[in-house]
């Protein structure tokens, strides 16, 4: 069996394979191909998969001699053409978006897996992208913010006097926030965070943080099924932005990193809040690809807003890509790990596997899933 690892087309600097799962690859009896300087950008040369025991490709036509393709992010036209009926590939489809390529994928037979959809259950943490991928985002969101910022983040006494320490707020507790939460800790700020879902309290809490939330009949059911947090009420959605007003008016930094899958991001932040926050301030949304929290950002965009800044993060996992390729490349791992057969070395997949199930996006010229078509 051959595997392909395909150079990200686009600006994004991750590789789906690392040397290290490359090398576990060929423990296992594959033959891997991977495209010339795919891994360049992570810091991962091609001399290091060559002695991982990789073969580097210069023609992209080598896709078609490939039963399974490894990428990142969605593939293009060009790509897509090339793969042959019946070939695997497993990348991160954004399948809610994307529904022309996953009818090219349809149509030309390809069995595709979508990482991002991966279900949240014990036996496929270690599996999960999203995870990996939003906790090195809330660390880097953080850092980011810290860079822009024109002042200290922890309390100094020094003689010519005292600095107060900064102030800082996450939007979204999940595995970004969490993250986010921990390094302003960890760099001396004051953490506050919010959250529907009144699970997160004790999280935030553990890790040194306010929880700031209107709480009601509502919050007690305002978690879906797989750990996401759903779309609240607008009589809710009222309480809760009178609080944030409050409290944001004194917060030197906002971190935005509530999604919520398949839909636009919720709006946590209006223009008019932004406008209250001291100028100097810095607001971080990582959900900016997917209409942001704050009504300011604009992915891709670094906006003066009344003296506030305002960043629309785009792909910032991109921007720590050695240990961000290392950790997707992992998860990829795992998969496939799943997929092939210890004796034979071959494909072996469970169509019922829970898993397989989960994440199957296209099979046999049929997008698999109603939600996608």
């Amino acid at each position: 069996m051959q595997v392909y690892i395909l150079k990200e087309s686009n600006s994004d600097s991750r590789v789906a394979a690392s040397p290290d799962t490359v090398k576990k690859m060929k423990d296992w009896g594959i033959n891997v191909v991977i495209q010339d300087n795919a891994g360049l950008k992570s810091n991962f040369s091609n001399e290091e998969y060559i002695k991982s025991g990789a073969t580097i490709s210069n023609e992209i036509t080598d896709i078609s001699k490939s039963d399974l393709i490894l990428k990142i992010n969605k593939p293009n036209d060009d790509e897509i053409a090339l793969m042959n009926e019946g070939s695997v590939l497993i990348a991160s489809l954004d399948p809610y978006n994307n529904s022309e390529t996953l009818n090219k994928l349809k149509d030309k037979g390809v069995t595709s897996f979508a990482m991002e959809l991966m279900p949240r259950i014990t036996r496929a943490q270690s599996m999960d992208i999203l995870s990996s991928q939003s906790n090195l985002a809330g660390y880097k969101a953080v850092i980011d913010a810290t860079y822009l910022f024109n002042k200290a983040m922890p309390m100094m006494m020094t003689a010519a006097g005292t600095i107060a320490p900064a102030k800082v707020i996450v939007f979204g507790a999940g595995v970004a926030g969490l993250q986010a939460i921990a390094t302003a800790k960890r760099l001396g700020a004051i953490v506050s965070a919010t959250d529907v879902r009144m699970a997160a309290k004790e999280q935030v809490e553990s890790l040194g943080g306010k929880f700031v939330m209107v709480e009601d009949d509502e919050t007690k059911d305002a978690e879906t099924s797989g750990g996401y947090a759903k779309e609240m009420s607008e009589e809710f959605k009222l309480k809760q932005a009178k609080l944030i007003s409050e409290t944001l008016e004194s917060q030197d930094i906002a971190i935005c990193t509530a999604l919520i899958p398949g839909k636009k991001a919720p709006l946590l932040i209006s223009k008019e809040q932004v406008n209250s926050m001291k100028p100097g301030s810095i607001i971080i949304d990582l959900a900016a690809e997917s209409g942001g929290n704050c009504e300011c950002s604009v992915a891709g965009e670094t906006n003066n807003v009344n003296g506030v800044t305002v960043v629309g993060v785009k792909n910032i996992t991109s921007t720590i890509s050695q240990d961000a390729s290392s950790l997707f490349s992992k998860n990829v791992l795992n998969f496939l790990d799943l997929l092939i057969d210890n004796e034979t070395k071959e494909l072996s997949i469970d169509w019922e596997d829970e898993i397989v199930k989960g994440i199957l996006v296209t099979k046999n010229k049929e997008i698999t899933n109603e939600e996608f078509i």
